[in-house]
């Protein structure tokens, strides 16, 4: 089957070999542009079918700024969490 398909991938070039020129360049340009064929049957891949890049450190939407601020209101709301508690089962 390779053979078969060799020897006719052969014979369709050696007629362009054989053509003057002059017929090749009143050729459309169309019928030697190759055309864009798909691997998948249906077509073109869905939508969204690449996965986007991970997003790197100084590329990410959140500034450090406000990074900082977070985790510095985190540890706020556990410092008034810690003091409450201490008032809460502190002796009477």
């Amino acid at each position: 089957m390779i053979a078969k398909s060799a020897v006719s991938m052969a014979a369709r070039q050696i007629p362009l070999a054989r053509m003057p020129s002059a017929v090749i360049r009143t050729i459309p340009s169309q019928a030697l542009v190759a055309r864009r064929t798909y691997a998948t049957p249906a077509g073109p891949p869905p939508k969204n079918f690449r996965l986007k890049p991970p997003t790197e450190w100084d590329q990410e939407k959140e500034s450090t700024f406000d990074k900082v601020g977070k985790y510095f209101l985190m540890t706020e709301m556990l410092r008034g969490m810690y003091v409450l508690m201490e008032q809460f089962f502190r002796p009477p």
